[in-house]
């Protein structure tokens, strides 16, 4: 792509300045009226922007602000590339990771991305002198300056860099923390600041698993989004959070509250020290996921940037507002917040800013030392990852601005912090903007070190010193291992509540209490303000003591329900302190009441410990259980128990589940998956019992085709499961039925179809291939049969399927060539039909099959796969002319969006989810129609175009020769969890697998280029693009 010459300086700075006054004029005067819902232009909705690139100056004059706001240019290409995470230094410049290279990484020592420092020298607005501190780095993404230099993420380390001669260049690098993950380039480590604490933390971004520790050897494992610090010197990593997708921004309100923003769930988060968080993959616990700030999106998955405006440069309405960079629809939108209790909730108000150019990538947001507001602007045409390809030849890989936002008239001079006295570093700690508190606390700890203690002990004896100084001197005094108890008592007990809230922060921090300090704890959970009593319960969260667990239930007790962040802390804080087993005994002894042992029963049951079983088999015996937690708790129980007592849990059950309202069937399957996660052979009492509800509900199947209902699907799909498992070969005639009832869903009939194939691989087989060769049946259900039948590795088998080629539906056709193509015997068959006619050779370049033919071919067999796709349209070519087709074909029809919500139903909502409704097995689509129908038609009509590492599918062999398929979810003790097509779970135990390989291929079925025609295309695109 071509760019213009750089642009004379004289004529630039006048046109910035009218630009600047024009973006103000347009603007309308009533921003700070609740948000409401807008049609987005459709510009917003391409994956890769049809507009064309536009300067600097050009770009500015598309933005959109409230009245009195300004934008000016800080900085842009060619002096900087594309930014990428922003913050600021104790002499105020602005420091910039940018990367030329993403999202695809360099080679090991290949990287040429940087870490720049700006700075405007002249007061002008716009950097003037740019050093370029690191010019060898390979997408880095977090960066904190910090004094001799900074700390800073290179695929794959977090780095110390160093400047001690004071040049703004990086003479030397150490790795502090080592081997971050990098599969997925989305996120990774980034957002790094350092917290009140001193230590730096930092969000772990999208999809990738790191295994990572400090020096002390201690390690912690983060999976997709996580939240995590460290020291500066590396010593030691701890994680805060854990879950989320994507989080990519962060910041800190004056409570010392951590909020962060996520790509993918929800744009604000005010986030629980140990916190357990929604996760595509993650099991539901049994206390539920940690609480939200929010009930509403911002209309995109792709948000990045969080600040928390406390500062007063902005006018007043303007200040302790949220703002949030959108890269998807081109804005900064505006939140404000109110608590009940201690919980926040989030209002929407009218977008900040709005550009007109759909390049605008706000990818971070900071607020400078100066109270102006810049903006990190990744300008691009693509912004999505997995949306267009990685090499796609038009992403923009040199052009990037920082732009600046302030109030007209009202500036600010940038303080120097490095070269402060220590009067004023004192006197600043008390600034009403909390952003001059902490850097100010950051200069003195690091510029004056322990020469400042004796005059900060001064301020805490001075009357008055203000709550804003003495919270900060508390946490200084901390962070030079300086603070007396009697010190930190008076905080702890001081009449402001936030000093109060800061005291038990500073506590929190201590890395021993004794009596006396667990004495403070349990008073704060008794003190009058919310937030303390929340402060008090995270903090002995982190210091678990038999003193507490009692306090804590009790404390929960009196919590109100409304303030949900209050109580989601104190059952974390229970949770730890019961995930030590000599806690949970001593619990045991207790004379608690019904609710009391319900909350422990409640928490309990989602710790794993011989102990933690006991106790909830006990309380299983002993109490009132709600009908609705029996099914969690006998799982965990039969998890968890004494290996002695699981025939106790096993009778429980079976007793329990004659009085209840539930099914049996699922009693039956919560012991059986507990049994499973511990690695242990189902008892042959749960065995017998399970074959009796398998056997007496396949008897009776008769009746219930009669009157067929949905909620009846899971009992027989663990019947048939069940017949096939145990070999119920008197329950034929049931199966046969189940695999010929066209009421009975298809994923039913195939587990049918499955269990027959088990009970005896070849009896049945004329019988499947009956039901694969009819072609009044639907071609889904044809494709079923094939795919059971494959799963039989016997000559019989094979011939049926390569007959099965002649005549049949491409999809269908398909279907049978990948099953030949799993050995070589299948390959030589599927080869040798191909060749009399049975099939077209295209069938061999689908992905499934070619990716199955690879890896199980011969070299003689790969010649003849060359030799008859040699003069074949790549199925990318022919899939591309199918898109350009439908999209050219669409028309709207308003009276289609039923059917077309019908088709969704039926195809996508086992694993998406619009409007809360819906699977959570892939991406969920709230606001899926700003996509666009490029990008709609591209995903629908080829998903394996470019895929998601977090929704790549595995290939299961296991030890019976069967091969199984599915989106990995999770690990569960000793089973594994997948997601299969119809968006259902199901678990394998590890010591039944044989073999574990990765696909080339997403769980989203490869078949809609077949299946939609394009009335049906229409009608699914219409109510896609609608959901907005």
């Amino acid at each position: 792509m071509n760019h213009p010459s750089p642009i004379n300086p004289k004529p630039w700075s006048a046109y910035l300045l009218a630009l600047a006054f024009a973006c103000q004029a347009t603007t309308d005067s009533d921003y700070d009226t609740t948000y409401v819902e807008e049609e987005p232009d459709p510009i917003y909705a391409e994956h890769v922007r049809t507009t064309g690139f536009q300067t600097p100056q050009k770009e500015m004059a598309d933005f959109t602000l409230p009245p009195g706001f300004e934008v000016t240019l800080f900085a842009s290409e060619p002096d900087i590339s594309k930014p990428i995470n922003i913050a600021f230094d104790d002499r105020g410049r602005l420091w910039v990771t940018q990367s030329g290279e993403y999202p695809i990484k360099a080679g090991p020592g290949e990287g040429k991305d940087r870490i720049s420092i700006l700075e405007d020298s002249n007061g002008d607005g716009k950097a003037d002198i740019i050093t370029h501190f690191a010019e060898d780095l390979n997408i880095p993404i977090g960066i904190i300056p910090v004094k001799d230099g900074a700390i800073g993420y290179s695929i794959p380390h977090v780095y110390r860099f160093y400047d001690r001669d004071g040049d703004g260049k990086s003479e030397a690098r150490e790795v502090l923390i080592a081997d971050f993950e990098h599969r997925d380039t989305h996120g990774m480590v980034n957002n790094l600041f350092r917290g009140l604490d001193g230590w730096i933390h930092a969000s772990h971004g999208f999809s990738n698993i790191s295994t990572v520790s400090g020096s002390d050897g201690d390690s912690i494992t983060m999976t997709s989004g996580n939240t995590f610090r460290f020291r500066m010197d590396g010593s030691r990593v701890e994680k805060t959070t854990d879950g989320r997708i994507n989080p990519f921004g962060s910041d800190l309100d004056e409570w010392g509250y951590h909020y962060s923003a996520d790509c993918h769930t929800l744009p604000i988060y005010q986030l629980i020290w140990g916190g357990n968080y929604t996760q595509w993959g993650k099991k539901d616990p049994n206390m539920g996921f940690a609480p939200t700030m929010m009930d509403y999106g911002l209309n995109s998955t792709a948000l990045s940037g969080l600040v928390y405006y406390t500062d007063n440069q902005f006018p007043e309405e303007y200040q302790h507002s949220f703002y949030s960079g959108d890269v998807v629809t081109c804005r900064i939108s505006r939140s404000v917040m109110a608590f009940s209790g201690s919980t926040p909730k989030a209002t929407r108000k009218r977008d900040f800013l709005v550009s007109k150019d759909p390049w605008f990538r706000p990818v971070d947001i900071k607020i400078g030392p100066d109270g102006a507001m810049y903006v990190a602007d990744f300008y691009n045409p693509i912004i999505g990852h997995y949306e267009v390809p990685l090499d796609h030849p038009d992403r923009d890989r040199k052009s990037g601005r920082i732009w600046k936002i302030t109030y007209k008239g009202k500036q600010r001079e940038i303080r120097d912090w490095s070269k402060a006295s220590m009067s004023e570093l004192l006197k600043e700690m008390g600034s009403p903007i909390l952003a001059t508190r902490l850097a100010s606390t950051d200069a003195l700890v690091d510029y004056k070190g322990k020469g400042a203690t004796s005059e900060l002990k001064k301020l805490l004896q001075a009357d008055p010193t203000s709550p804003h100084q003495r919270i900060q001197t508390l946490w200084a005094l901390h962070r030079l291992q300086s603070l007396a108890p009697e010190e930190l008592k008076s905080g702890l007990g001081h009449a402001d509540p936030m000093v109060r809230v800061h005291a038990f922060r500073v506590f929190a921090n201590l890395p021993e209490w004794d009596e006396v300090h667990r004495g403070w704890a349990l008073a704060g959970l008794g003190d009058e303000n919310p937030h303390v009593r929340r402060a008090a319960a995270e903090a002995i969260n982190r210091h678990p003591h038999a003193a507490f667990y009692k306090a804590l239930v009790e404390a929960h007790q009196l919590a109100p329900a409304e303030d949900t962040h209050l109580v989601y802390t104190l059952k974390m804080a229970l949770f730890t302190h019961l995930g030590d087993p000599s806690l949970i005994r001593l619990a045991a002894e207790e004379m608690w009441t019904e609710e009391q042992a319900a909350l422990i029963a409640l928490v309990v049951s989602d710790t794993d410990s011989p102990e933690a079983g006991q106790y909830l088999l006990d309380y299983l015996r002993e109490r009132k259980v709600p009908e609705d937690r029996w099914i969690g708790y006998i799982r965990s129980a039969a998890r968890s128990v004494p290996p002695g007592q699981l025939p106790v849990v096993v009778e429980l059950a079976i007793e329990k589940s004659g009085e209840s309202n539930l099914a049996s069937f699922k009693w039956a399957l919560a012991l059986q998956d507990g049994i499973q996660q511990r690695g242990m052979e189902t008892p042959a009492r749960l065995v017998s019992w399970i074959q009796d509800i398998g056997g007496q509900t396949l008897s009776g199947l008769e009746s219930d085709l009669g009157r067929w209902s949905a909620d009846m699907e899971e009992k027989y799909q663990f019947a048939a499961s069940t017949a096939g498992r145990y070999r119920f070969t008197g329950h034929t005639g049931p199966l046969k039925q189940l695999v010929q009832s066209e009421p009975v869903p298809e994923a039913l009939r195939g587990e049918a179809a499955l269990a027959l194939i088990r009970i005896s691989p070849t009896a049945h087989m004329d019988f499947l291939s009956v039901q694969m060769n009819d072609s009044d049946q639907k071609t889904s259900f044809r494709q079923r049969m094939a795919n059971t039948i494959g799963q039989s590795a016997t000559p019989q088998a094979r011939a049926i399927l390569a007959d099965g080629l002649k005549d049949a539906p491409m999809e269908l056709q398909t279907s049978i060539a990948a099953q030949l193509a799993r050995s070589e015997p299948g390959i030589s068959i599927l080869i040798e039909r191909i060749r009399k006619g049975y099939a077209p050779a295209r069938v061999l370049k689908t992905r499934n099959v070619e990716e199955s033919f690879r890896n199980h071919a011969n070299t003689l067999q790969r010649q003849s796969f060359e030799s008859l796709t040699a003069n074949l349209m790549p199925i990318s070519e022919e899939r591309e002319r199918l898109i350009s087709q439908r999209i050219q074909g669409y028309t709207v029809n308003e009276d289609a969006l039923a059917s077309g919500k019908q088709l969704f139903t039926e195809n996508c909502a086992l694993c998406h989810q619009v409007n809360n409704e819906g699977g959570m097995i892939g991406p969920q689509l709230d606001g899926v129609g700003n996509w666009g129908i490029q990008a709609l038609a591209t995903k629908i009509i080829d998903p394996n175009r470019n895929i998601s590492e977090n929704f790549r599918t595995y290939n299961i062999r296991l030890n019976n020769g069967e091969v199984k398929s599915g989106l990995f979810r999770r690990e569960e003790g000793q089973v594994i969890v997948l997601a299969d097509q119809s968006g259902k779970e199901f678990s394998i135990p590890k010591n039944e697998i044989s073999e574990q390989t990765a696909s080339t291929m997403t769980l989203m079925p490869d078949t809609f280029s077949e299946t939609l025609d394009q009335d049906k295309f229409n009608s699914l695109m219409g109510y896609l693009l609608s959901v907005k």
